[in-house]
């Protein structure tokens, strides 16, 4: 059987394609990102072109630092579609996700599992979603930053209720140390910078306090997945902290109309 490789979709566009290029432009948004004393369960962050949001997404994988670099990972990364419309869930099931930095392995054997275990979901393994989807992709040249060796399991969602999102968190992550979720979403948009804020802080607080009510007030695009892992959060005793948090007024000086960027970190207290 042919090797399925997923090709990037958006280099040139929200990243460099140079691979020096975007080496060099990771390195410093990470280098300039605040390292925590928290170790990564999961983590949400932006999915914008990098000039707008690529400092805000550093906060969230600098934290990653505080892993063990010897380990291998598996990262479940999930996000919103935003070009295929479709109800549940769709697996990235590809042997290979492909970006300038190289190739990046995906983990079949547990989408095979939860697929097997989960008939009753509507999951699919299709993996149109996936083709022109940004939400995970600029994800992955970040983690290659950040992770020596490491697999990914990518989910993208379309209407679905958060708690079937949350079954694929609940199953694959469950106890596990060396898998940590990605959930990406960024915050509201286009809205003046002072409007923006007041709307995001519904999200923020959101988060610091694992409210899920308060996401009734929040217009992230990737609310489906905050609520998923707010809510496991709650259940597993998790902290949940904002990083950082910034509009794209603040990285290209128009703040008429903006979209919002956090970086949220959910740690297990020490």
């Amino acid at each position: 059987m042919a090797i399925q490789i997923r090709e990037p979709a958006v280099s040139d566009m929200f990243y460099p394609a140079d691979p020096v290029e975007l080496k060099s432009m990771l390195k410093n948004f990470l280098n300039q990102a605040i390292l925590y004393p928290y170790k990564p369960q999961a983590v949400a962050s932006p999915h914008a072109g990098y000039i707008y949001s690529g400092p805000v997404a550093a906060t969230s994988y600098k934290q990653f630092f505080n892993l063990d670099r010897n380990r291998h990972y598996d990262i479940l990364l999930v996000g919103p579609s935003h070009y295929v419309p479709f109800e549940g869930i769709s697996f990235g099931y590809y042997d290979y996700w492909l970006t300038p930095l190289g190739e990046v392995k995906v983990n079949k054997a547990e989408i095979e599992k939860f697929v097997l275990n989960n008939k009753d979901l509507p999951v699919t393994l299709n993996t149109v979603p996936h083709i022109k989807e940004h939400s995970l992709e600029v994800q992955v040249p970040f983690l290659q930053m950040v992770l020596e060796n490491f697999s990914i399991i990518p989910v993208v969602y379309g209407q679905v209720h958060y708690s079937i999102v949350e079954r694929v968190i609940s199953e694959i992550k469950d106890d596990r140390e060396d898998l940590i979720v990605v959930i990406s979403t960024d915050l509201s948009h286009y809205y003046p910078d002072n409007m923006a804020r007041e709307i995001d802080i519904n999200c923020n607080t959101a988060v610091e306090s694992l409210d899920l009510s308060l996401l009734d007030r929040c217009e992230a695009c990737g609310k489906t997945g905050l609520a998923a892992v707010i809510d496991f959060a709650v259940k597993k005793g998790w902290k949940g902290k904002v990083l950082d948090y910034r509009t794209s007024g603040d990285t290209s000086g128009d703040r008429s109309a903006v979209v919002g960027y956090a970086s949220y970190i959910f740690y297990r207290e020490e």
